[in-house]
């Protein structure tokens, strides 16, 4: 203690186990040593510790009052082996302070402070201290000076409340008030409950016929979504059936195409073979002949030639009347498709007509029966006539307002579907006008290669002779370099396979993403994302040895993604927002900037037991340095805990085994976890290296391959060419079939772009109109809103008017009118936009006719030039046969080669019959294939349809046999028909319904375990306080047992006995001390003297230190009243009880201090200060406390 009362300096007073007696003369401060320790224990009176207040437990100074303390100081230690104190240390260190604090208002203000093991603490912490281990300043086992009498003295039922506290009765007091608050509490939810119970019993008798109603509705809805669901399943099904035989059709017609297809070529083959027959017979003709067989054989060749040239144009004429044939199929296919959607358009007008009619009618009538409600509601009184009257100029206002609305958003609506067409016509008019542009400069470029001459021609064939040369050469190069490349490619795709399994079962053994980055992973493993270049795990390679320190260093950052830049990652997110994936970390490069140490990190790092930054022990590409600068900043890896103590404070350090103290002084440590994601052990750099390689090979080899394929293509252009090319004749007719392509397609470019610069003009006017529409929609939507502001406001103060009954059919029937405005303004607007798509689709429509009309047009007029041209080359074959009759009459000598030519010249033209009728034959199945496919997509549109009905319905259909359509509509039509006789429905009256019946169920549920909590409670209550009695006498008899012994000892034969005043009424009778001393009649306790009091008293305390001993006790000069023999008795009996409890007695009796185990004195100087003095010999003191010095040394001063 330190300037405590008398006592001017620090002072150690050490207690040791046993019997500790502490004397001193009269006035010289001993009793302050006990005052000190109830200091401590916190008494609620300072005048316990005999002090007027607590500043005057401050050293004054002495009697000169010389330098005043300014504060006192007292620490109990206390031996917590045992863990009697709710502490976990060994020893516990109490201390409490006071120290001035004076004011100019209060010149005695102080403030107090309170240490637990030197942290600070508060008084409330001292009492949970001391309660736990049952220790308190106004317990029976601190007796003050003076009150040794005061447990005789006391009044009986304070006396019998001793005895209820070692018993613990104020724990059953304690558990019973809890209980009976707890049956309070009980009593106020039940009478609650019941109020809200009678409150939706009324609600759901009132819910019950609308919840019916919404039930049947909910049925018929039910019924005619199933019944929507098999007539879509059953238009699915018989279009599936229609597709499956146009695919049957399909695969018969390309069976026989393929079959005429081989023959086509087989022809084709003899056609050439004949073509090569006929030259080299004419050849040797002409060899055989003179000039003048020459001549006619180059007229022959003239002739042929000009054959070819109207050949080759009768089939260039025979491809664009199959291309205009395969054009006009699709508008066909195309015009089937509107008439169909026109078709179902109209029904659903004429339905959606009959609805209105239905929805005006009852609207109609709910509206008259609202209009005579409020006449009603009105002329209750003036002012709910004004209010009316307002109301009603409001509501017309706002009817107006809704049907402007719905004009100008039919007018958005016929705006945005011309839009749509125009936009759909222009896109078509651009590429019609693309396909006139390529068309024409594709004439411009045949008419300048028409005007190359002979010599072009003949230099032509040369390069073509060398180029064809080069290729060979080059493709056998090219061949042996893609089978090498072939091998490489092998052995690295195994090498990739290999080390890519390495990686995927170390990360399956060590842990796995979140399912926000793997979910991010796969979408970049399957090109679904780009730009992402992993994870800060799978970015870097880490030294064994520091593996465990940089993971934990790293932490949950390692699942940072590393991406392109912040454009990739704001794809990535809004990715997992949309799949509702969670949350990730995405590190985008162009943003991350690396940092720079901070000075306490770079002292930190040069110090001997450290290995560097985190940063530093990473492997990784620099372009990532801003990226791993955010995960693992200036953290430092050190050797051992010891060290990252050492160096802790202002900088984020980790050890090798994974303890990791942060930058704030936080300690994180223990043992490693069993699962986290793991910076790959696998040579990352050698699968990217391979990978590399690989891709590059794989590259090469696509480069070669194209190079390849481009070089047999060209080949066999060359060999086409060279076999093909002579020297063009009849360039004139050509460069004249050229010029008119020419103005054909001129003409057909200006008018397109003339079109389309119109359409283009009116869709921009379309879009402005739209505009303005948008905005007058805008500006309506506004009034409306505040037209229903004012709307609600009056309505209320009008309803609050209205009797009860009437505000209630009100507000009904104002839903119900609510409703159907809204459902006649749906329909309405469904109406209008029906009929804005029949005009549209009429539009379209008659456009399309219109073009299958021109398709028509121009196959008449490619037929009538076929006709022509078949007409011409009729006369050339004629003209040839002539040619050939008068080469054969000329002369003798090439008979024999002429007859072989004739016959040559008629196998081929057989032939060429036959591969005509052949390819005609293909076209008319290429017709048909292109008709049925064409049909297919048709098709497939309406079953993407009919799925997409499926799916809103949602209904499954377990029949496999389905009844016609025509039936299922008809009963879709009688269940519309119930559920509108039903309308209007409140549908939340199901919900509610449901709600309420659950919210009663669930009420009654808590009644009735109200009421068992209720009689539990109360039983309870009489288990507790039958306890509480069976307790209190067990505790009674043990402690009345020990004072009659303890009474008989201490007055050598008296007798005393514990009474209680009235047991049937146990809690509220007091406890009686009865006592006859030796020798004596029984007496009452206030006949007793002095000296009895106090064995009485002494004999109480021993009485309950034998049932439950304290574990210390402060006696001060309870000895004072005795007379020798019973002084010694009491000390006798002090150090036998002192083998179970610590005592502590201040005392004047020489036979007390020879009874102790330690004896310390207490004397005062001149100055007032108190000193103590130790190890005193009992002899060496006087009868008054007087003590010899020669005898005695200081205890302690600090």
């Amino acid at each position: 203690m330190e300037n405590f009362k008398s006592f001017g300096k620090k002072l150690v007073v050490p207690f040791f186990p046993g019997f500790t007696a502490i004397t001193g003369p009269n006035g010289s401060g001993k009793s302050n040593i006990a005052d000190a320790i109830l200091f401590v224990l916190g008494p609620k009176s300072s005048k316990v510790m005999r002090a007027g207040r607590l500043t005057d437990l401050i050293f004054n100074g002495g009697k000169k009052h010389k330098n005043p303390a300014k504060y006192c100081k007292v620490s109990l230690v206390f031996d917590n082996k045992k863990r009697r104190m709710p502490v976990d240390s060994d020893e516990v260190v109490l201390t409490r302070m006071i120290k001035r604090a004076p004011l100019k208002n209060d010149p005695a203000n102080y403030y107090s402070k309170f240490y637990i093991n030197d942290h600070s603490a508060t008084f409330s912490d001292f009492e949970n201290i001391l309660y736990h281990a049952r220790m308190t300043g106004d317990g029976y086992n601190i007796v003050k000076q003076g009150d040794v009498t005061s447990l005789v003295e006391m009044g009986s039922v304070d006396r019998r409340r001793l005895i209820d506290d070692i018993a613990g009765i104020s724990n059953f007091d304690n558990d019973i008030k809890k209980a009976q608050r707890e049956e309070q509490d009980v009593d106020s939810n039940l009478e609650r409950i019941k109020i809200i119970l009678s409150e939706i019993s009324n609600q759901i008798r009132q819910l019950k016929n609308d919840r019916d109603g919404a039930f049947r509705y909910k049925e018929l809805k039910d019924q005619l979504y199933e019944t929507k669901t098999k007539i879509a399943l059953k238009k699915k099904q018989d279009v599936e059936a229609q597709i499956a035989e146009i695919n049957r059709q399909i695969e018969n017609y390309e069976t026989e195409k393929e079959k005429l297809d081989e023959k086509s070529r087989i022809l084709k083959e003899q056609y050439a073979q004949s073509q090569k027959d006929l030259e080299e017979i004419e050849k040797k003709i002409g060899e055989v002949g003179g000039d003048e067989v020459k001549d006619i054989k180059e007229k022959v060749e003239s002739i042929r030639g000009n054959e070819i040239k109207v050949a080759e144009r009768i089939n260039y004429n025979n491809d664009e009347i199959l291309e205009i044939q395969n054009e006009q199929n699709e508008l066909k296919s195309n015009l089937a498709s509107i008439e169909k959607e026109l078709e179902e358009h109209i029904n659903k007008k004429e339905e959606l007509e009959k609805q209105i009619k239905e929805n005006q009618l009852k609207l109609e009538e709910k509206e008259k029966e609202l209009s005579i409600l409020k006449e009603d509601i009105a002329h209750s009184d003036d002012k709910s006539m004004d209010l009316t009257h307002e109301l009603a100029k409001m509501r017309e206002e706002y009817n107006e307002k809704n049907s402007e609305i719905h004009e100008l958003k039919l007018k958005r609506n016929r705006f945005t579907d011309k839009i749509e067409s125009l936009e759909l016509l222009i896109a078509e008019m651009q590429e019609t006008k693309s396909t006139y542009e390529f068309e024409l400069k594709d004439i411009e470029w045949q008419s300048e290669e028409f005007k190359k001459d002979y010599k072009e021609n003949v230099k032509k064939v040369s390069n073509l002779e060398n180029k064809l040369f080069n290729d060979k050469k080059r493709e056998s190069e090219i061949s042996e370099e893609l089978a090498d490349l072939e091998n490489v490619i092998l052995r690295l795709q195994r090498e990739q396979s290999k080390l890519r399994a390495e990686l995927d079962a170390i990360q399956s053994v060590e842990g796995k993403y979140n399912p926000a980055v793997s979910e991010i992973l796969k979408a970049c493993k399957n090109g679904s994302l780009e730009g992402v270049h992993g994870t800060i795990a799978e970015l870097a390679k880490v030294d064994e040895k520091f593996e465990t320190s940089v993971e934990i260093a790293a932490g949950y950052r390692m699942q940072s993604i590393v991406v392109e830049n912040d454009e990739v990652a704001s794809k990535a997110i809004k990715f997992l927002q949309k799949e509702k994936l969670g949350r990730a970390t995405f590190l985008p490069l162009n943003k991350m900037i690396a940092g720079k140490p901070r000075a306490k990190a770079l002292m930190a790092v040069k110090d001997s037991k450290a290995y560097g930054f985190a940063i530093d022990l990473v492997k990784f590409k620099e372009e990532y340095r801003g990226a791993f600068w955010y995960v693992f900043g200036d953290t430092v890896i050190v050797d051992g805990l010891d060290d990252a103590r050492r160096l802790m404070g202002g900088v984020r350090i980790v050890d090798l085994k994974g303890s990791l103290i942060e930058a704030s002084g936080a300690m994180v440590g223990g043992s490693k976890p069993k699962t986290h994601i793991s910076f790959s052990n696998t040579d990352r750099s050698k699968l990217e290296e391979i990978t590399k390689n690989l891709q590059d090979a794989i590259k090469h080899q696509d480069s070669l391959s194209d190079e390849l394929k481009e070089l047999k293509k060209e080949i066999a252009e060359i060999e086409r060419d060279l076999s093909g090319l002579k020297i063009k004749g009849d360039t004139e007719s050509q460069a004249k079939d050229m010029d008119v392509r020419r103005k054909e397609f001129t003409g057909k470019l200006e008018i397109i772009c003339k079109d389309l610069e119109e359409k283009i003009k009116e869709k921009e006017e379309l879009e402005s109109k739209k505009k303005e529409v948008l905005s007058q929609i805008e500006e309506y939507k506004k009034r409306i809103e505040e037209l229903d502001l004012i709307k609600e406001e009056k309505g209320k103060i009008l309803l609050k008017g209205t009797k009860k009954e009437l505000a209630q059919n009100s507000r009904i029937l104002e839903e119900e009118v609510s409703f159907l405005q809204s459902s006649f303004l749906s329909l309405s607007s469904e109406f209008d936009a029906m009929g804005t798509k029949i005009e549209l689709l009429n539009e379209r429509k008659d456009e399309i006719s219109k073009k299958i009309d021109d398709k028509n047009k121009e196959i008449e007029d490619k037929k009538k030039s076929l006709k022509e041209l078949k007409d011409q080359r009729s006369s050339y074959r004629d003209e040839l046969k002539a040619m050939m009759t008068v080469e054969e009459k000329m002369t003798g000598k090439i008979k024999e080669f002429t007859v072989k030519r004739d016959g040559i010249y008629k196998k081929t033209v057989t032939i060429e019959n036959d591969l005509d009728k052949t390819n005609t034959r293909i076209e008319s199945y290429y017709d048909l294939i292109s008709r049925a496919k064409y049909r297919i997509p048709t098709l497939d549109e309406a079953i993407k349809e009919f799925d997409q009905e499926l799916k809103l319905y949602n209904v499954e259909i377990s029949d496999t046999k389905l009844p016609n359509v025509e039936s299922l509509k008809d009963s879709v039509k009688v269940i519309e028909e119930s559920m509108r006789e039903l309308e209007p429905v409140n549908m939340r009256a199901l919900d509610e319904y449901e709600h309420q019946s659950e919210r009663k169920k669930k009420l009654d549920d808590d009644v009735k375990h109200l009421k068992d909590q209720k009689k539990n409670l109360l039983k309870l209550v009489g288990e507790i306080t039958e306890k509480k009695t069976e307790r209190f006498f067990e505790v009674f008899d043990a402690i009345n047992k020990n004072f009659k012994d303890m009474y008989a000892q201490l007055s050598e034969g008296g007798e005393a006995e514990l009474q209680l005043e009235n047991p049937e009424n146990l809690f509220d009778s007091g406890l009686t001390i009865k006592a006859r001393p030796r020798g004596k009649k029984v007496l009452l306790l206030s006949a007793l003297s002095g000296g009895e009091k106090s064995i009485a008293s002494l004999a109480f305390i021993f009485a309950i230190q034998q049932y439950d001993p304290s574990p210390f006790y402060v006696l001060d000069e309870v000895d004072m009243f005795l007379d020798g023999v019973n002084a010694e008795t009491v000390s006798r009996m002090v150090k036998r009880n002192a083998d179970d409890s610590q005592f502590i007695m201040v005392t004047l009796r020489k036979v007390a201090l020879k009874e102790a185990n330690h004896v310390y004195g207490v004397t005062m100087r001149d100055t007032g200060i108190s000193e103590m003095i130790g190890d005193i010999d009992p002899n060496a003191v006087g009868p008054k406390g007087e003590i010899n010095f020669e005898g005695g040394k200081t205890v302690a001063a600090a």
